[in-house]
C-alpha cells in the first residue's frame, strides 16, 4: 500500500447560514388562577423567611448579610432569563440547572397526538442571590402577574418572570440537601468514617458575587460560622476565577458536623446562605502495591536505542510524577514541579504518571509497529503521594484542583510571576484524571467549566478519560451453570448487565467537558496472553467497550464519549461466595497492574534502582494516552504539509484540525450491531431512538489511527479550517472523481466537523456557538445512506462526525463535486463578535475489492490556489 499525503481545500466559499428545523415539545400547565392559588404565600411570605433567617445566625456571629439564595423550580425553559434578574435590583443571577420531574396533573408533556403523555418533565432550578430590596422587587412582579395581561407593566427588560410564573413549580430558599445533591459528599464523609478521621477536609464553593468586596464579605462571614464549629479554612486554598464564577475554599471541620444534613441541623455553616455546595476534595486515587517483591516480578523493557528528542513539546501530562530516568523516558520528558510535588514521591511509588508517559512516547509496548514520538512530553505534577488513607497516588487534598489545573495552565500557555511560558507551544494536554465521587448527571461541574474556557481562551484541546467503573458484575445466569457458555453467550449477558445497570456507570467530571474530547476504553490490547487460568474475558469483541469502562451521554445528551481506543482487557473472576440465587457475581482483578497480560504494557517503576521494567495496566486512562499519542502524530503530519508546499495551515488552526482527525476514523463495526439489538429489545425502547441510545456506550465509535496519518490511491482525506461569526457560513467543494461512474461501486463518505465554544455561564445553553454542517444524505450526485448515529444527536457538542455509505452507479460528470456547507449560529446568547475556528475533515474511499483509484483524480482537480491569510 503506497501512503498519500493528506490534502488541503482551498479556501471557502461565503454562503448563506443554512436555517436549522426546530422540533418545539407542548406542556400542558396550570391556568392562572391555579398558579395564584399554588404560590400566593410562598412568594407573599419570602421576605419574613429571610428575615427570621438572617436573624436566627445573627445571634452566632454579627455582620451576617441579610441574603438568601432562592430556587425558582419552573417546568421548562425560559430562555435568558438571566437578562431578566440582571434588571431587577439587589438580584443576582448564580445558575440554572437542569432537573425533571413526573408528571402530574398540573404539568406535563403532550405528544404530538394532542394527548397526554406519562414522561418525565423537563425542568429548570434558576438560583439568584437575593436581598429585601430584591424580594420587593419579586413581589412587585407577581402583582403584575395576577392583573389582567393588558393591564399588566412589567419595566423594560423583566417581562421574562411573567414566563416565570406561568411555569412556576416551586419557589423555596435554598437549603442543606441541594448544597449536598449530586456533590458525593455524603459518600465521601462515610467513607472517612469507616476510617476513624475525627477531621475532614472538604470543599466549600460560595455563591460567586459581582464584585471583590461582596465576595469578601461572604468569605469572612462563612469562615467564621466555620470557625464556630471548630472549623478553619486551609490556608492558601481560597480560589477566585471570575471568567467561570467561581469561588470556594478548603474547610477542615470535626467529621461530626455532617452527622444531620438537612435544615433541622444546628450546625450553621451547613446553612449558610453563600454556600452553594459542599464537596469531596483530594480524589483520584492509583493504589500502589505495597508488596516490593511483587515489583520485582515485573518483565523487563527492551533496550531503548532510539533517536534523541528533537523540537518543542506540543502535548502536556497533568498527571502523577514519572520515573523520569526509566529507561523509555530518559531525557524524553520536560517536567515542571513549581509545586515540590516530587518531595515526598519516591521513584517505586510513581506509577500512573510513569505508565501514561511511556504510553504517550511510545505506545502500547507489544505492538510490533510501536514506533516513539521524537518531541519530549511536557510534564506537570498534580498528583501526590497520599499516606494517610489509600497508600496511593491522588489529587491532594490541601489545594483545590480547580486552582492547580488552572495554574498549571496559566504557566504552561502565559508564564507566572513575571515568568515567561514554560512550553507555549502545546496544543494538547492529557487528562487521564476523574473525581470518582462526582459522576456526570445532569449539570455541568465547575472543573468541567474550567477546561471548556482554558479550551477556548488558550487553544488547547483536552483529551480526557471518561473514568473506569470497578463494581462486580452479577450475570443473570445461574454459577454452575456459567462455566458451559460460550464465549458469545458470555459476551451477550455482560452487555445485558452493563446496559442494566448504565446509570452507576456515568462518566466522571470533568469527562462531560464539552470542548474536550472524551475517551472511553474498547476491549483491545496486543499481548498475547498464554494462559487465562481462573480468569474470565467477558467481552469477545475487540471493538466494543471495556466492562470497566465508563459510559455517557454528555451535557445536555451530548456524545459523550466521543471515542473509544484501546484500553487493555480487563478480567474478571468468579467469587468465591455466591450469594445471589440465580445469578453468577463475578470480581475485577482488583490489583492497579498485572506481571502477566493482557492489558496495555507500558514503562512501570520497579523495585528501588530498577529502571527497566514494564507492566500491564487497563482503563480509560489508557485509551486516553493512546489518543494523546495520536495527537502528536497528527501534528507532525500536519507540519508536513506545512513544509511540502506553498499551501500551509496557520498555528492557531491546529488544535481545531486535529480535534477532527482525532474523531474522523471513528466508526461503529459489526460487532456493534448486536448491542444495537440488545438496546432494541429493551422494553419500552423505541426503534426510532435505539441508535441514538447506543451512542454513550460507543460514542462515534472505535478508532483506527492509520486511515487518518495519511491517504492511500482508494482513500481520500481533504482538509478544510476557517473561522466564522454567527450568521455567516463556508461552502466547501469537495471533487467528484470520474472513474466513480463506471459502475456499481462500494463507496463511503466520512465528514468531522470540529471547534471550540465560548461559554456563557448563565444560561443552561451554555455554548455560545454552535457550528455545524448540512445533512449530505440528500445531495445530487452520489446515492448514500446513514448507516450509523443519529444526526440531529452529532449536533449538540463540539464535534460533529457522519459516514455515509452507498453502493449505487452514480451518474454525474467531469468537474461535479459535493457541496459541505458550514453554518455558525449563536446558541447561548452572548455570541456577539466572537469568531469560531473549526477544523474539518473529509474523506471518500472506495473498497479494495476493485481497481478503482480515486487519489490523484481528486488531487488533481482541488484547486491549488494559496489560502489567504485568516
Amino acid at each position: 500500500m503506497v501512503k498519500k499525503p493528506l490534502l488541503l481545500f482551498p479556501f471557502p466559499i461565503s454562503a448563506e447560514k443554512s436555517k436549522k428545523q426546530g422540533f418545539p415539545g407542548k406542556m400542558f400547565i396550570p391556568t392562572k388562577t391555579q398558579q395564584i392559588q399554588r404560590n400566593e404565600l410562598k412568594i407573599t411570605e419570602l421576605d419574613r423567611v429571610l428575615s427570621n433567617r438572617s436573624a436566627s445566625l445573627q445571634k452566632e456571629a454579627g455582620n451576617i448579610i441579610p441574603e438568601m439564595i432562592l430556587v425558582l423550580e419552573t417546568a421548562g425553559e425560559i430562555k435568558d432569563f438571566f437578562k431578566a434578574v440582571k434588571k431587577t435590583p439587589g438580584m443576582e443571577f448564580l445558575a440554572e440547572y437542569e432537573t425533571e420531574f413526573e408528571a402530574e396533573d398540573d404539568f406535563y408533556n403532550i405528544d404530538k397526538n394532542g394527548n397526554r403523555s406519562e414522561e418525565n418533565v423537563d425542568a429548570r432550578f434558576y438560583l439568584t442571590m437575593t436581598n429585601q430590596r430584591a424580594l420587593k422587587e419579586l413581589q412587585k412582579y407577581w402583582r403584575e402577574y395576577k392583573k389582567d395581561k393588558e393591564k399588566q407593566n412589567f419595566k423594560r427588560g423583566t417581562a421574562k418572570f411573567r414566563s416565570l410564573f406561568e411555569q412556576l413549580k416551586d419557589i423555596r430558599p435554598y437549603n442543606v440537601s441541594d448544597r449536598v445533591r449530586d456533590t458525593g459528599i455524603e459518600k465521601y464523609i462515610q467513607e472517612r468514617k469507616l476510617y476513624d478521621f475525627d477531621f475532614v477536609r472538604f470543599e466549600i464553593e460560595l455563591a460567586f458575587k459581582g464584585s471583590d468586596q461582596a465576595n469578601r464579605k461572604a468569605y469572612e462571614e462563612v469562615t467564621r460560622l466555620l470557625n464556630l464549629h471548630n472549623g478553619e479554612e486551609v490556608k492558601g486554598s481560597r480560589t477566585i476565577i471570575s471568567e467561570i464564577s467561581y469561588h470556594a475554599f478548603i474547610a477542615r471541620a470535626p467529621i461530626q458536623v455532617f452527622d444531620d444534613l438537612t435544615e433541622n441541623t444546628n450546625i450553621s455553616f451547613l446553612k449558610s446562605q453563600q454556600i452553594l455546595f459542599f464537596r469531596p476534595v483530594g480524589q483520584m486515587v492509583f493504589e500502589t502495591p505495597e508488596d516490593i517483591e511483587q515489583l520485582k516480578k515485573l518483565p523487563n523493557v527492551e533496550e531503548n536505542d532510539e533517536l534523541p528528542t528533537d523540537g518543542h513539546p506540543v502535548i502536556a501530562l497533568f498527571d502523577g510524577l514519572p520515573l523520569a530516568n526509566h529507561s523509555l523516558l530518559e531525557n524524553r520528558l520536560q517536567i515542571d514541579d513549581p509545586d515540590g510535588f516530587s518531595s515526598n514521591y519516591t521513584g517505586n511509588q510513581r506509577f500512573h504518571g510513569t505508565a501514561m508517559a511511556s504510553l504517550i512516547i511510545h505506545g502500547d509496548l507489544d505492538n510490533e509497529k510501536k514506533s516513539i514520538l521524537k518531541r519530549p512530553l511536557y510534564v506537570r505534577p498534580i498528583m501526590k503521594l497520599d499516606t494517610q488513607l489509600y497508600q496511593g497516588e491522588c489529587l491532594p487534598d490541601d489545594v483545590l484542583p480547580i486552582d492547580l489545573v488552572h495554574r498549571a495552565v496559566l504557566r504552561m500557555k502565559v508564564g507566572d510571576a513575571d515568568n515567561p511560558p514554560v512550553a507555549p507551544e502545546v496544543k494538547i494536554i492529557n487528562f487521564s484524571i476523574g473525581d470518582a465521587f462526582r459522576p456526570f448527571l445532569n449539570n455541568m461541574s465547575s472543573w468541567a467549566k474550567l477546561l471548556d474556557w482554558l479550551s477556548y481562551q488558550y487553544d488547547i484541546l483536552f483529551v480526557i478519560s471518561a473514568g473506569n467503573f470497578s463494581d462486580d458484575i452479577a450475570l443473570e445466569i445461574p454459577d454452575d451453570e456459567f462455566d458451559n457458555l460460550s464465549d458469545d453467550e458470555v459476551q451477550k449477558l455482560a452487555l445485558e448487565e452493563i446496559v442494566r445497570t448504565n446509570f452507576n456507570r456515568k462518566i466522571l467530571a470533568p469527562a462531560e467537558s464539552i470542548n474536550s474530547i472524551t475517551v472511553g476504553a474498547a476491549h483491545f490490547d496486543f499481548s498475547k496472553p498464554n494462559n487465562l487460568y481462573q480468569r474470565k474475558n467477558l467481552i469477545k469483541s475487540s471493538s466494543l467497550l471495556s466492562p470497566i469502562s465508563r459510559i455517557g451521554f454528555g451535557f445536555r445528551r451530548s456524545i459523550k464519549p466521543e471515542i473509544i481506543t484501546s484500553g487493555g482487557r480487563k478480567l474478571f473472576r468468579k467469587s468465591p461466595i455466591q450469594n445471589l440465587p440465580g445469578k453468577t457475581v463475578l470480581k475485577l482483578e482488583s490489583i492497579p497492574f498485572n506481571v502477566n497480560p493482557p492489558g496495555n504494557r507500558s514503562a512501570f517503576p520497579g523495585s528501588p534502582g530498577q529502571i527497566n521494567k514494564s507492566g500491564y495496566l487497563c482503563g480509560t486512562s489508557n485509551a486516553a494516552a493512546l489518543t494523546s499519542r495520536l495527537a502528536a502524530q497528527l501534528y507532525d503530519v500536519l507540519i508536513s504539509i506545512n513544509n511540502s508546499g506553498d499551501k500551509s495551515i496557520p498555528s492557531d488552526f491546529l488544535t481545531v484540525i486535529i480535534k477532527s482527525l482525532l474523531v474522523h476514523s471513528a466508526s461503529w463495526s459489526k460487532s456493534s450491531d448486536f448491542l444495537l439489538q440488545l438496546i432494541k429489545d429493551l422494553p419500552g425502547s423505541a426503534a426510532n431512538t435505539s441508535k441514538k441510545n447506543v451512542l454513550p456506550y460507543l460514542g462515534y465509535g472505535g478508532i483506527d489511527p492509520e486511515r487518518i496519518l495519511y491517504c492511500t490511491e482508494k482513500r481520500v482525506t481533504i482538509i478544510g479550517f476557517g473561522k466564522l461569526y454567527d450568521g455567516q457560513a463556508h461552502l466547501y467543494r469537495f471533487p467528484l472523481p470520474p472513474s466513480l461512474t463506471k459502475g456499481r461501486i462500494d463507496k463511503k463518505l466520512t465528514i468531522t466537523l470540529a471547534y471550540n465554544s465560548p461559554l456563557n455561564f448563565k444560561t443552561r445553553q451554555y455554548r455560545k456557538a454552535q457550528l455545524f454542517f448540512d445533512n449530505l444524505k440528500h445531495n445530487n450526485h452520489l446515492e448514500l445512506d446513514r448507516s450509523y448515529y443519529d444526526f440531529r444527536t452529532t449536533q449538540l457538542g463540539t464535534v460533529q462526525h457522519d459516514i455515509l455509505i452507498g453502493d449505487k452507479a452514480d451518474v454525474f460528470v467531469d468537474g461535479d463535486f459535493l457541496e459541505i456547507k458550514v453554518n455558525c449560529r449563536e446558541d447561548a446568547s452572548e455570541l456577539g463578535k466572537l469568531s469560531i475556528k473549526y477544523g474539518l475533515s473529509v474523506t471518500l474511499e472506495v473498497k479494495e475489492n476493485n481497481d478503482i483509484k480515486i487519489y490523484e483524480e481528486i488531487r488533481q482537480r482541488v484547486q491549488t490556489r494559496i489560502r489567504p491569510t485568516l
